[in-house]
């Protein structure tokens, strides 16, 4: 590399302000935020925000394919199983072969079900403590908006 080339090879302060207003950045940010808010409602429950989902759609859907589960919370299969484990030696999700297939299914236990019943007032605190401070947001189109925004395809 030659010296000319590192010395462009620096952002202005112009670029540097656009690239610190950046969606990702700002994203996860925001989301670290909100889930150690959910966190910490969930703490007494020994359950953390990455868990609670895996429960609840465990336990709306029933036995359902590990691809099925991992592709509806938008998370790859590793991140699945590293947050289902907890989950599993709690015996709050089971892991079993689908019926006449070697593919994985989880599932929520009747102990599971029962945690989701006793932590909904926390949950709903939490979510409530959100919702207040998001007032005047269309939280369900935002929601839309940036999910099928993320799902549009590349040219």
């Amino acid at each position: 590399m030659h010296i000319h080339s590192v010395a462009r090879a620096k952002a202005s302060p112009t670029e540097l302000e656009e690239m610190a207003g950046c969606v990702c950045s700002s994203l996860r940010r925001t989301t670290r935020v909100v889930t150690q808010l959910y966190d910490r409602a969930l703490r007494p429950h020994r359950l953390r925000a990455t868990q609670l989902p895996i429960l609840v759609a465990t336990t709306r859907a029933g036995p359902v394919p590990l691809a099925a589960l991992a592709e509806t919370l938008g998370m790859d299969r590793t991140t699945l199983l590293r947050n289902a484990r907890p989950l599993v030696r709690r015996k709050l999700v089971e892991v079993a072969a689908e019926a006449g297939s070697r593919r994985v299914e989880l599932r929520a236990t009747e102990t599971g079900r029962a945690l989701l019943a006793r932590l909904l007032p926390a949950w709903r605190a939490a979510q409530a403590r959100l919702l207040e401070a998001l007032e005047g947001v269309d939280w369900s189109g935002t929601l839309a908006t940036m999910t099928g925004a993320a799902r549009k395809p590349r040219s």
